[in-house]
């Protein structure tokens, strides 16, 4: 089964011009996306056919193999760590680093596309992760500021000695 990716093709180079052309430039591109608790999908990018395929191809130019962990992450940050990907990546950085350059909403596409529930459910997940990174930046910065200080009491000690 395939789901034909026209509409949204034109979806997304009306959100960022020129994407399309930058993604065009790479055509032919065949590869497959391995998400750890879903089934194997693939992606058929070509002049003629764009399509999402729930099946894996035979023969792909390279795969991506992501935990559901890295996945999110990957949505959200707009990074994909090189070791998942297996193949030729060289044509997979430059496919993702267009991706990542563009300005496309995601939260607007998947409402869009796929309604209120599971774009409700990705900002949540988008949320829990930006509190939960902003938590860690406060303990850094907590932590930073506790060695300053002690950096700074070792200074005053160091030249009590010296002078004393």
């Amino acid at each position: 089964m395939s789901i034909c990716l026209n509409k949204l093709l034109k979806e997304i180079n009306s959100l960022s011009p020129g994407l399309i052309k930058k993604i065009e430039d790479l055509y032919p591109i065949n590869f497959n996306i391995e998400i750890s608790t879903l089934p194997n999908f693939s992606l058929t990018l070509s002049s003629d056919n764009q399509k999402l395929n729930f099946f894996s191809h035979e023969d792909p130019q390279f795969a991506l193999r992501l935990d559901i962990f890295e996945a999110l992450n990957a949505l959200k940050n707009k990074q994909i760590p090189t070791k998942s990907i297996l193949g030729d990546t060289e044509t997979a950085l430059v496919f993702f680093g267009v991706l990542a350059n563009s300005s496309i909403d995601i939260e607007l596409l998947v409402y869009k596309y796929f309604g209120d529930i599971p774009a409700l459910i990705l900002r949540k997940m988008l949320i829990q992760s930006q509190e939960k990174e902003s938590t860690n930046n406060n303990q850094i910065n907590e932590l930073l500021k506790t060695f300053r200080d002690i950096s700074i009491r070792l200074d005053r000690i160091e030249q009590a000695l010296l002078n004393g």
